[in-house]
C-alpha cells in the first residue's frame, strides 16, 4: 500500500540519537508512513543503528558526503507519499506530530502544508523551559517568512507535488536551506500554523543553527538568490527586499548576542535597520534584544541582576543608535525606547519579578504615552500591580534605566 506521508531522515555521524527520532516516528498515532532513511557518509555506526530497525516501511539508502540539503533531496527523490515530512536524525517528534499535521491539511486541500511549534530539547532530551514557533495567519505568511525562519524542518508537512515543483533543497547552502525553500513556496502558496507544539528540536551548543557568521552567510546568499546583492540605495529597493535584508541582519543581531559578541551584534542591528527602521517599532525585536545571550529553548528566563544590567546596556545602545544621524532614526525614538522598557518589564514579569516589572512598564508609559491607550500593556500593568498587593514579598531593588537625553 503507498504510504501518505514520506518522512526523510538524513543522517551524518548522529548515530547517537537515530533511534530516538525513528523511534518518535514508530510511536506515531497514524501509521501510514514510511521512512526514507539517507546515510550521508557517516564514518560512525550509522548502518548499524539503522539495520537494528526491521519495520518494512523503512528504507535506507547510502550515499558519499554531500551535504543535509543533498541528503534530504535524495530521500525525496526515493519517496512515494503524498505528503513529506523532513525529521533530522537528533530531532523527534510528539506522538500525535503526523496525525494533527494530516488531518489540518486535508481540511484545507489548497494549503502547501502546515507547521507546528516545537519544544526545545538539550543534548540529554531534558525538555528546555521555552517553546519555539509562532502562531501566524495565513494572510501575513509571506510577510513572515521573508523576515527569517520561525519553525525548524522537523515541524513541517508539505504536499510532495509543491516541494518537488519548488525545485527541492538548495544544495548550495550549508544552512538556511529551508528557510531558503519556504521563501519559495511562500511566493505561489500560503501554510498553516498549528499551535500544539508537536516537533521536539534538539538545540546544543556546536550545532549548526549556533554559528552565527556561517547563518548569516547563508541568510545573504538566499536573498541575493531572491532580490540580489544589498548593495546600492536601499531607497530604491522593493519593500520586500527591504524588509527581508532588515530582518536577516537583525536575526544577525540576535544571534552574536547569544555567543555574547554584543558588540558586533548591534553593528549588525545598526545595519538592519537602514534598510528597514520599522524594525525598531517591533516588540519582539526589543524582546529579544532585552534577552540578550540567552540560547534557544531558555530565552526568557532571567533573573533580577542580569535583567538590569543588560535593560541597562539595551537602553543605552538604544539610545545612541536613535541618535546616530546617518540612520534618521530621531523620530522613532520614543517608540523605539518605550518598547525597550516594554520588553523588559514582560521579562521581568515572565520571571517573576513584580516589581521589577510594574517599574519597566511605568518607563514604558512615560516614554511613549500611546502605549497607554493599548490594552496588553495596561493589563500587564494592572496583573503587576494586582500581584504585588497579593503577594507583598520583598524583592530586589531595581533602578530602571532613564531615557538618555537626545
Amino acid at each position: 500500500m503507498t504510504p501518505l506521508v514520506s518522512i526523510i531522515i538524513p543522517c551524518y555521524n548522529q548515530a547517537r540519537y537515530l533511534p530516538l527520532a525513528i523511534r518518535s516516528v514508530l510511536v506515531q498515532s497514524r501509521p501510514d508512513w514510511e521512512i526514507v532513511l539517507v546515510n550521508d557518509g557517516s564514518t560512525d555506526d550509522t548502518a548499524t543503528v539503522a539495520a537494528q530497525f526491521t519495520d518494512t516501511r523503512i528504507h535506507y539508502i547510502y550515499q558519499t558526503n554531500q551535504g543535509l540539503s543533498a541528503a534530504r533531496n535524495t530521500g525525496i527523490r526515493a519517496t512515494q507519499g503524498r505528503y513529506l515530512a523532513f525529521l533530522d536524525s537528533d530531532d523527534e517528534w510528539e506522538p500525535e506530530f503526523l496525525e494533527k499535521c494530516v488531518q489540518t491539511l486535508e481540511l484545507n486541500p489548497n494549503l502547501a502544508g502546515v507547521y507546528t511549534r516545537n519544544i526545545f530539547i538539550d543534548q540529554e532530551g531534558q525538555v528546555l523551559p521555552h517553546i519555539g514557533g509562532e502562531m501566524v495567519a495565513l494572510a501575513a505568511f509571506r510577510n513572515r517568512t521573508l523576515e527569517g525562519g520561525y519553525f525548524p524542518p522537523n515541524a513541517v508537512l508539505v504536499a510532495t507535488t509543491v516541494v518537488r515543483e519548488m525545485g527541492l533543497f538548495d544544495v548550495t547552502l550549508t544552512s538556511e536551506e529551508d528557510w531558503d525553500l519556504w521563501l519559495r513556496i511562500s511566493e505561489r502558496y500560503a501554510m498553516q500554523s498549528i499551535a500544539q507544539p508537536l516537533a521536539r528540536y534538539r538545540s546544543y551548543t556546536g550545532s549548526m543553527s549556533t554559528n552565527a557568521a556561517r547563518m548569516h552567510s547563508n541568510r545573504i546568499a538566499v536573498l541575493t538568490k531572491y532580490f540580489g546583492p544589498p548593495t546600492g540605495e536601499p531607497q530604491i529597493w522593493s519593500a520586500e527586499k527591504r524588509r527581508a535584508y532588515g530582518f536577516a541582519f537583525r536575526n544577525t543581531c540576535i544571534g552574536f548576542l547569544q555567543q555574547a559578541q554584543v558588540d558586533e551584534a548591534w553593528q549588525y542591528l545598526a545595519v538592519g535597520v537602514s534598510f528597514w527602521p520599522d524594525l525598531l517599532r517591533r516588540l519582539d525585536t526589543a524582546y529579544e534584544l532585552a534577552c540578550g545571550d540567552k540560547p534557544w529553548g531558555y530565552r526568557g528566563r532571567i533573573d533580577p541582576q542580569q535583567l538590569q544590567e543588560s535593560g541597562a546596556d539595551m537602553i543605552r545602545r538604544l539610545a545612541q543608535m536613535l541618535d546616530r544621524d546617518d540612520l534618521h532614526l530621531r523620530p522613532l525614538r520614543r517608540v523605539a525606547l518605550g518598547n525597550g522598557y516594554w520588553a523588559l518589564g514582560m521579562l521581568a514579569d515572565q520571571n517573576g519579578q513584580r516589581q521589577i516589572a510594574r517599574s519597566y512598564l511605568r518607563a514604558a508609559w512615560k516614554t511613549n504615552p500611546q502605549l497607554g491607550m493599548q490594552y496588553p500593556i495596561m493589563r500587564r500593568l494592572i496583573k503587576v500591580s494586582i500581584g504585588l498587593k497579593r503577594h507583598p514579598a520583598p524583592q530586589p531593588e531595581t533602578t530602571v534605566p532613564k531615557e538618555p537625553a537626545s
